[in-house]
């Protein structure tokens, strides 16, 4: 082997290696070390409060439906256990939705696109109580930390978000509407079957949409 085909194979075997590396490094790592920042970050930005109390984790895993050297890529699915959002300060209640276990899996490749796609997010159990004490006041509105430092001349984001499903098994709203004086419960069991996000969104697509789920009220 001549010499710079001993320099390109010591390149190519120290990249392999550094990936080899970095996937061991993601794949063992515990995620929940990183909660404090999250929930201290992300109460910081929604004004309110914002936990993880359960078991935060990643696993990767190949994808059977990709096709070529894209069915090798493997996809991060993320999970975590026991989350609450809480109300802004002038709302008496303490918490506004709580979620036993949410899951979610990223598509890797659509960032090299500067998306952020998740195809699918899963819901465990959601449990939600909206409020609103005045018309101008209620627990539904969010006043973000960062919105007070825009700059109007800034340029869009280059980045977009796609979320393509939502699933969950059954989920709770308590709605306590000062101001209709409405006070009820709605129950939602979307029978096994994925709710397109752009049902939840109210943007209809080019093909109808079936119905996936019943909603009680009680």
């Amino acid at each position: 082997m001549s010499k710079a085909g001993k320099i390109t194979a010591a390149i190519s075997g120290a990249f392999l290696l550094l990936i080899v590396v970095a996937i061991i490094l993601i794949a063992t790592f515990d995620w929940n070390r990183l909660k404090p920042t999250i929930n201290q970050k992300v109460s910081a930005e929604l004004n309110r409060p914002f936990a993880i109390r359960g078991d935060l984790g990643v696993v990767w895993e190949r994808q059977k439906q990709e096709t070529g050297w894209r069915s090798w890529v493997p996809w991060p699915h993320v999970h975590a256990e026991d989350i609450i959002l809480g109300n802004p300060p002038d709302i008496p209640e303490v918490t506004m939705v709580h979620l036993p276990r949410v899951e979610a899996t990223l598509a890797p490749l659509a960032l090299l696109t500067k998306t952020v796609w998740l195809p699918w997010i899963k819901l465990e159990k959601p449990d939600a109580r909206l409020i609103r004490l005045s018309e101008k006041n209620n627990n539904w509105t969010f006043n973000l930390a960062s919105d007070g430092n825009k700059d109007a001349n800034a340029k869009p984001s280059a980045w977009s978000f796609r979320l393509d499903n939502i699933l969950f098994d059954q989920g709770r709203i308590a709605i306590d509407d000062k101001v209709s004086k409405a006070d009820l419960e709605i129950f939602v069991d979307p029978l096994g079957k994925p709710l397109p996000f752009s049902e939840v969104t109210g943007s209809k697509g080019e093909a109808d949409k079936e119905k996936v789920g019943d909603t009680f009220l009680a």
